[in-house]
């Protein structure tokens, strides 16, 4: 009976072995992209008359994402079925395609084997409805403008020059593809013409550019296609060139909100009764609100009374607007945040003029000034008066300006160290004496002798010691003393419109030594109009500026790796102006050295030039770095 269990368990392991599929081991993974054996139509070929393509690969594939994977162009809303059976694709049209025309079928990434998913290589088929098959292309490069990464995703259309909503804002392209991951694009099969070139990230896939969540770059030239043409380079930002508009106003909580469709770069409000009345406003740069506080009018009523206010906004491209408002109030028990210290000055400096600012979360409606004071510990060696704090326009910056040297500070930590150590020297001369006193009470009391005041044998605690004595903080031991200059800001040092105030702050203020930094050093070649020079991280972020200076220098540049900038500012006014897709309108022009700089410790380098000879157009610099 067991031999018989035995047998039957044997078998249905053999069994089970048998009908189970595993995975091959061992071999090489395959990495072969899929081919494609044959197709109908042919690609580049012509006279096509059916409404069903058929394609025929190398090995099983699947289909991914069809829907918006293929582009065809010329655009036209083609329906469409797919259907993938094993290695063969098939597209049934759900009506004709235009007669005598070049259609071109870009599949992207829609198509891959099925074992490894290596994606089908080159996977665009184009044929033609009639006799001729366009030949023209287009390509080129998208980068982001600010960062110099490739526009990797980017849709790059055609649009035809003749129509009225040939643009990226209104109109759909004609020709149209995205970019790979080193933001190339290259458009095929073109009809001769005259287009307009845009490319922009098209995050929802509707053909249209957003410009407020949507960077976007375009051509400034219309193109005209008779012949091949250079690959073209565009570089892409984010700028909205919406018409500045008022959405809405009205009360929000226990205050007024302003609302406009895109950011302000700034603002001012008026009251027509009271001109020169400041009224409290939350708002910031690149905002699309502005926040009016109640306390501005404290003797208004609720829901009845109103103010009517002239208010001039302008946004980043400098377009203005002046609406009238009414500001009105209603009864909430809503409250807004306490108001805060956003940014405070770094705490390196170096000696002579110097300007603190203080960035708050609200604007400021006074301060007070004895609780502003520069330090050396909780000394107080300056306190600030009105005339060295500057507000910006909505008071929510301020600005103190001081001279401060180096010598002068230095001098007063050495007169506390004398003090410190004079201190120290008479509590350790007190101290010996304590000392021999309890070493001469420790020997009477071995010979009987008591204490003469309370016939106890204990130490006078009358007498100074180090424990008690009045010295200043930083004092460690004699000659070791460690004094800071500080900026402090007490509690209530700024108060808020809506009487709130500022906790404590402080921040320690350091003097750069030049051996611990770095100089870069270059020069501006040939260029006629303004410019701006900036001094970059590797990662593009801004650290220095130079506004028209020929040979331009950039001091106490901390150890680490840079780029270098340069705007070309046409119209002078100090800041790089976004050019406008809908007029054609080029931005200002923007010029990087290719190289990274490397600047350490007590280095000066040199020779970082941009050269706009007819020769060249950016000198990269000379390759010795230091001297």
């Amino acid at each position: 009976m067991i031999k018989k269990y035995l047998s039957l368990t044997f078998i249905l392991i053999v069994v089970y072995a048998c009908a189970t599929v595993q995975s091959p081991t061992g071999g090489e993974k395959d990495e072969k992209a899929p081919i494609l054996y044959e197709s109908s139509p042919k690609d580049q070929s012509t006279n096509f008359k059916g409404n069903e393509i058929k394609l025929f690969f190398n090995e099983w594939m699947k289909l991914e994402q069809i829907n918006k994977e293929l582009i065809i162009t010329p655009r036209a809303d083609i329906e469409y079925e797919a259907a993938l059976k094993k290695q063969e694709l098939t597209i049934e049209l759900k009506q004709p395609l235009e007669d005598s025309t070049t259609y071109t079928f870009n599949f992207r990434k829609a198509l891959s084997d099925i074992t490894e998913g290596n994606l089908w290589e080159n996977p665009v088929l184009a044929f033609s409805t009639g006799p001729y098959l366009d030949s023209l292309k287009v390509e080129g490069t998208i980068t982001k403008l600010m960062t110099q990464e490739p526009g990797k995703g980017y849709l790059v259309g055609l649009y035809d020059a003749k129509s009225d909503t040939a643009n990226l804002r209104e109109g759909k392209p004609v020709y149209f593809t995205t970019t790979d991951e080193k933001g190339n694009f290259r458009m095929q099969n073109l009809k001769a013409g005259k287009y307009l070139l845009y490319t922009f990230e098209d995050k929802n896939d509707n053909l249209i550019n957003n410009p407020q969540a949507e960077s976007y770059g375009f051509h400034s030239d219309t193109l005209t296609l008779f012949d091949s043409i250079p690959p073209i380079a565009i570089s892409t930002y984010q700028r909205n060139e919406d018409t500045l508009k008022l959405k809405k106003f009205s009360p929000v909580g226990k205050d007024f909100i302003v609302q406009y469709n895109k950011g302000l770069s700034s603002y001012e409000i008026i009251n027509p009764k009271n001109p020169d009345q400041h009224i409290y406003t939350n708002g910031v740069e690149a905002s699309q609100y502005l926040k009016i506080y109640k306390e501005n009018f404290p003797n208004l009523e609720y829901e009845t009374d109103s103010v009517q206010l002239f208010i001039t906004v302008k946004d980043s491209l400098s377009q203005s607007r002046t609406d009238t408002v009414f500001f009105k109030i209603r009864e909430s028990r809503i409250t807004n945040d306490k108001i805060k210290i956003e940014n405070k000055p770094n705490g390196k400096t170096i000696s002579g003029q110097q300007q603190f600012t203080y960035n708050l979360s609200k604007p400021i409606y006074t301060i007070n000034y004895d609780s502003i004071q520069l330090r050396i510990d909780t000394i107080p060696i300056k306190t600030f008066n009105k005339e060295e704090l500057h507000f910006n326009f909505n008071r929510k910056e301020v600005r103190l300006t001081t001279i401060i040297q180096e010598t002068e500070i230095n001098q007063l930590i050495d007169s506390l160290k004398l003090v410190s150590d004079s201190i120290q020297n008479y509590n350790d001369s007190i101290q010996n004496q304590n000392d021999s006193t309890d070493s001469n009470i420790e020997r009477n009391s071995k010979n009987g002798m008591p204490n003469r005041d309370t016939g106890q044998l204990t130490r006078n605690d009358n007498k100074p010691t180090t424990e008690n004595a009045s010295v200043p903080r930083g004092n460690t031991t004699s000659g070791t003393s460690n004094y800071t200059l500080q900026l402090y800001t007490g509690r209530g040092a700024f108060i808020g419109i809506e009487s709130d105030s500022t906790d404590q702050s402080t921040t320690s203020i350091q003097f750069k030594k030049a051996e611990d930094y770095g100089t870069i050093k270059g020069e501006i070649k040939n260029l006629e109009s303004d410019y701006i020079v900036q001094l970059l991280t590797e990662k593009y972020e801004l650290k220095d500026t130079v506004i028209n200076s020929s040979k331009f220098q950039f001091n106490y540049v901390e150890s680490g790796s840079y780029r270098l900038r340069l705007i070309e500012d046409k119209n002078g006014n100090q800041k790089w102006d976004a050019g406008n897709p809908l007029t054609l309108t080029p931005a200002e022009n923007i010029y990087y050295l290719e190289e990274v700089i490397t600047v350490k410790a007590n280095w000066e380098v040199i020779d970082k030039n941009f050269d706009f000879s007819v020769d060249k157009t950016v000198n990269e610099g000379e390759e010795n770095e230091d001297l």
